[in-house]
């Protein structure tokens, strides 16, 4: 005898596969969610030697296993060049990236001009606000007067002394500011590069001459001008002639 469904029985069956398969699909999205996060990946596959830009990179859910190690600072893998070959989906290791090569010292030499460390510095300058690149001039004033040292010296670096024992002082200098440290340490000197008609005048600086740096401006200088700090000369040299000899005398205005 062949048994039949009423309308009810049928509606229930239904309904109950409905909610199994909507069940299983929140299950399986739940357990997703638990065994994956967002993460910064490659959109595209890449060759190594190509460099990633916006358009190569995306976010997508994967693996937390697959994320440890990764690179999702966007910022860190802008303009990166790879030197591996990624596929699609599969996030960036730093060890994926190109490391820039490091170059001598003498690399950072601009033409022309020769490095020079300069010391007797004045005090008060915020040191850790100093950049590579920074241009400035050098003018000493001592018991003759003052006079300009050295023009248009750019700054490469700074020498800082040798570090105290970290039992000393060691977590003092941890706590405070780079800029409070810098001002903070005696002996500091500065790694310059120069032309080489500056050197002499820059080793001539004594101990008892006061050092000023005057820095300039960097929008100055991405204008192609350098404003000139020299004084108004306010006499002007006449030659006097008596008889068969000669001399310079100086006519003030």
């Amino acid at each position: 005898m062949k048994s039949t469904f009423t309308g009810g029985a049928t509606g229930a069956m239904l309904l109950f596969t409905v909610s199994g398969m909507l069940a299983s699909a929140l299950g399986v999205r739940q357990y997703d969610k638990l065994s994956t996060d967002m993460a910064w990946t490659i959109s595209a596959d890449m060759s190594a030697g190509q460099v990633i830009t916006p358009e190569f990179l995306k976010q997508q859910r994967i693996d937390q296993d697959a994320i440890d190690g990764t690179i999702q600072n966007p910022r860190q893998l802008m303009g990166k060049t790879l030197q591996v070959n990624k596929s699609g989906g599969s996030a960036v290791f730093a060890r994926d990236l190109k490391q820039p090569e490091k170059k001598s010292l003498s690399h950072a030499i601009p033409p022309g001009r020769v490095l020079y460390t300069l010391d007797h510095l004045q005090k008060g300058l915020p040191y850790g606000q100093l950049g590579d690149g920074d241009r400035f001039d050098v003018i000493v004033k001592s018991r003759n007067g003052v006079r300009t040292v050295a023009r248009d010296v750019q700054l490469i670096g700074i020498n800082h002394p040798a570090a105290v024992k970290a039992e000393a002082n060691g977590l003092k200098n941890m706590l405070m500011p780079k800029n409070k440290q810098a001002q903070s340490q005696a002996g500091i000197s500065l790694v310059v590069a120069v032309r080489p008609s500056d050197v002499y005048p820059l080793a001539s600086i004594s101990a008892s001459d006061r050092v000023s740096m005057i820095f300039h401006s960097a929008y100055d200088l991405a204008q192609g001008t350098q404003q000139n700090i020299d004084p108004k000369q306010r006499f002007r040299q006449v030659e006097m002639v008596a008889g068969v000899q000669r001399s310079s005398v100086r006519v003030f205005n």
